[in-house]
């Protein structure tokens, strides 16, 4: 079986050789129809049909049948060619009724067209031996009186052109010989070099589909695993509260008893309810609807919504023109909800501080949440915006991978400033227009 790579290489050389071939044929038949021409001009000046038309209108169908014939034979049908059209040379002897010269001058760029169509090493040579040999036994035959034709020109004037015409096609043949032997070597390095550029392409291809299958399971390994991860969060998560409902559900009279179990009891089940929330919010960050959105309104409303506890004491820093950008409303209510959420759990049970600023920027705005707890240890900063981390026993760990999605959605980013006992400050920025609004950031629907 062929090599992909030689076979290539084959295909690329029939190729060459038909498009000179080509080229040989079209010229060769603009010839024959300049002279069939002249002939047709001429009979209608002298009113005299010249059998020479005959041999031009064989040279045509020569011509023909080689186009038809080298498609599936390039080499051995251009070399009969070739000595078809030397013999119709000798025909045009017959044609004139007199042995002339000059139809033989036609052998030197048949046998320089040899080289030409097929380069390759030795054709032309053995192109040029075969017509010396056709027009060697047609002279003997001339000088026998084998041939029932005059000269044309005396004897020995044919006879010392006929050397000198043989000289120069062994000339032509050595000078073309070392032309096909470059050429073929040229062609076959061009050949070569386009099969291993295919080759390459190929594997380029191959290892791009390995590596599209490889991706392909890697996200349904993580799909996987993130959905593994839920589900153990989710139990881990919902079972302390579940739990506490049941207990309390096992003895009704003391629910109606002791007032305090019922509001214990409502507390659980708004614990429960906030975590499959924030599973409910994570699931919907699929895309942006944009619109004009104040921030510093979206920031009044949360507050307005969320109850501050008295031991905390909350400050506002805002200038008195605050710039409107285009944003996805909602989503950025989410981002302002969980900062403040987890600003205030922070500051718990103890209370402390909340401090928040609101920033104009040139490109866009940035506010920040800053609280007085006691801060995020190092090691921990690169995974509090990982999702279903968490360090609280009611939570489920997407309130912050919630945050960075949104921001990250909008073209924005999120810096982080903590120290242990230092508390925490959690900046956003945002451009005044979002830089995509695509949903190749959105989370994926099979989660």
């Amino acid at each position: 079986m062929t090599p992909p790579s030689q076979a290539f290489i084959q295909e690329g050389e029939k190729a060459a050789l038909l498009s000179r071939a080509r080229i040989y044929v079209l010229v060769r038949l603009g010839v024959d129809a300049a002279l069939l021409l002249l002939l047709l001009l001429q009979f209608l000046v002298s009113k005299t049909f010249s059998t020479a038309a005959l041999v031009i209108l064989a040279d045509m169908l020569n011509l023909l049948i080689y186009w038809l014939a080298v498609r599936r034979w390039p080499t051995s049908a251009t070399y009969l060619h070739l000595i078809v059209s030397a013999l119709l040379l000798i025909a045009f002897d017959f044609a004139w009724g007199a042995v002339t010269f000059i139809p033989w001058f036609l052998t030197i760029p048949l046998s320089i067209a040899g080289g030409l169509i097929v380069v390759r090493a030795g054709f032309n040579g053995l192109v040029t031996l075969t017509i010396l040999t056709i027009f060697g036994v047609y002279l003997g035959l001339i000088y026998l009186g084998r041939v029932p034709l005059p000269l044309a020109v005396p004897s020995d004037i044919l006879l010392t052109m006929s050397g000198a015409l043989a000289v120069v096609l062994l000339i032509i043949n050595l000078v073309t010989e070392s032309l096909v032997v470059y050429l073929y070597q040229t062609e076959e390095a061009q050949l070569q070099t386009r099969a291993q550029l295919l080759y390459t392409l190929q594997e380029q291809e191959q290892l791009r589909n390995r590596l599209h299958q490889v991706e392909n399971q890697t996200r349904r390994m993580e799909r996987l695993s993130t959905v593994g991860q839920i589900a153990e969060q989710l139990s881990r998560s919902l079972r302390e509260p579940l739990e506490e409902i049941d207990s309390m559900l096992r003895t009704p009279d003391r629910i109606v008893e002791n007032p305090a179990v019922i509001k214990e009891l409502h507390e659980q089940v708004q614990a429960a309810l906030r975590m499959t929330d924030g599973l409910k919010e994570y699931a919907r960050l699929t895309e942006l609807h944009i619109d004009t959105v104040n921030l510093d309104d979206i920031l009044a409303e949360e507050l307005a919504r969320t109850r501050i506890p008295d031991n905390v004491k909350l400050t506002i820093h805002q200038p008195p023109v605050f710039p409107p950008i285009q944003a996805d409303a909602e989503k950025i209510r989410l981002v302002v909800h969980h900062l403040l959420h987890n600003a205030l759990q922070a500051v718990q049970p103890d209370g402390g501080e909340i401090v928040i600023r609101l920033q104009p920027r040139p490109d866009g705005v940035a506010f920040s949440i800053s609280d007085s707890g006691p801060g995020i240890p190092p090691e921990e900063i690169q995974l509090i915006f990982e999702p279903l981390y968490t360090t609280q026993t009611q939570s489920f760990g997407l309130g912050l991978a919630i945050v960075q999605r949104v921001v990250e959605m909008h073209g924005g980013y999120i810096e982080v400033e903590s120290g242990e006992e230092k508390g925490a400050t959690f900046t956003v920025f945002l451009p005044r227009v979002p830089e995509t609004t695509s949903t190749t950031q959105a989370v994926d629907a099979t989660l």
